[in-house]
């Protein structure tokens, strides 16, 4: 495990199989349980349309935003582990799932491997990620220009992305309060 100065981390929540909202619970509680992680926040709950793939029900998506001394590889391998926890199969590219994780944005941080992109490498594009991204983290910006990600909402638009009712309260694990932001 590679340990890094305290980050801002966001984290993007997706699900249309199952339950998807104690789904998406279950996998905030699970990030919550990494060690490295404090801070956790959830964004509100968001249906979305599929984009891309094969026809497939609506998403539930969301984001989870954290403080992490975890560097973005470990954080990958935890967002892959929390999947298969959680029942995700990979049959197809963009096919449904249970449980999505991936690493949306970390504060100050780009990475470019072949089995990691940070900022995401679809971002720009996707409302269904950056609605809730800023939810949590309305100031953020893109480590390789210093656009805000607010800019890449503005061209992108939020058609396909509705916000739901917020859900309970999470649970207190760690003795500090949770949040639904």
């Amino acid at each position: 495990m590679t340990l890094v100065p305290p980050r801002r981390v966001v984290l993007g929540l997706g699900s249309n199989l199952g339950d998807r909202a104690a789904t998406i619970l279950s996998a905030t509680h699970a990030v919550r349980a990494l060690p490295g992680v404090f801070d956790v926040r959830l964004s509100p709950l968001y249906e979305t349309t599929p984009v891309g793939g094969p026809p497939q029900p609506d998403y539930l998506n969301a984001a989870v935003a954290f403080r992490s001394t975890l560097d973005p590889r470990c954080l990958l391998t935890a967002a892959l582990q929390i999947e298969h926890a959680h029942g995700r199969i990979r049959r197809e590219r963009f096919g449904p799932r249970t449980l999505d994780v991936d690493i949306l944005w970390v504060d100050g941080v780009t990475v470019d491997e072949p089995s990691l992109v940070v900022p995401h490498a679809r971002l720009h594009e996707r409302a269904f990620a950056l609605v809730p991204l800023l939810d949590l983290e309305p100031d953020a910006v893109d480590p390789r220009t210093g656009a805000l990600l607010a800019d890449w909402l503005r061209v992108v638009g939020t058609d396909g992305v509705w916000r739901l009712p917020r859900p309970a309260r999470l649970p207190v694990h760690d003795g500090a309060a949770a949040s639904n932001a």
